[in-house]
C-alpha cells in the first residue's frame, strides 16, 4: 500500500530537482575574523541535492570551500575556516545548488578523474546564491 503524505502547507511540500531554490544564505564572521558561520536554507526536496559554498575575497581569490554530497536536510549551518594569515576586508560567499548523474557517467569514464571533475561534468545547477560580509 503506497504511503501517503499530507502537507499543511503547500509551500512546504517538497519539490522535483527542477523546482528546489535557495531560501536564504548567510554569512557571518566569528570575533576572531578566522572563521565564519555560514547558514543556508532551500526549500524541501524529493531528491537530495548536492552543495557548494565557496568564500572569495574582494579579488575574486577562493579562500574557503566547502561541499554538501547529497543534503539531508534543508537547512543547514557550517563554520567555515578562511585561510589567509590575517583576513580581513571584503568577502563574498557563493552558494550553488546543483544535481549530478554519476552514475551514468562512471558506466562511461575510466575514473581517472578527481571528485571535482567529475561533479562539474555531471552537474546540474538549479540554483545559486551570494552573500556579502566583512572582517
Amino acid at each position: 500500500m503506497p504511503m501517503e503524505i499530507f502537507f499543511s502547507n503547500s509551500d512546504e511540500a517538497p519539490v522535483p530537482p527542477d523546482e528546489v531554490r535557495i531560501r536564504s544564505l548567510e554569512a557571518e564572521p566569528y570575533p576572531d575574523g578566522k572563521r565564519v558561520k555560514v547558514s543556508f536554507a532551500v526549500t524541501p526536496f524529493q531528491q537530495r541535492p548536492n552543495i557548494e559554498i565557496n568564500i572569495l575575497e574582494a579579488g575574486g581569490e577562493p579562500v574557503a570551500e566547502l561541499s554538501v554530497v547529497e543534503a539531508l536536510e534543508p537547512s543547514m549551518d557550517f563554520t567555515m575556516h578562511i585561510r589567509q594569515p590575517e583576513p580581513s576586508g571584503d568577502y563574498t560567499a557563493k552558494m550553488r545548488l546543483f544535481y549530478s548523474e554519476i552514475d551514468a557517467y562512471e558506466e562511461n569514464n575510466p575514473g581517472d578523474e578527481s571528485a571535482t571533475e567529475i561533479l562539474d561534468k555531471t552537474g546540474k545547477t538549479v540554483d545559486t546564491a551570494e552573500a556579502q560580509f566583512s572582517i
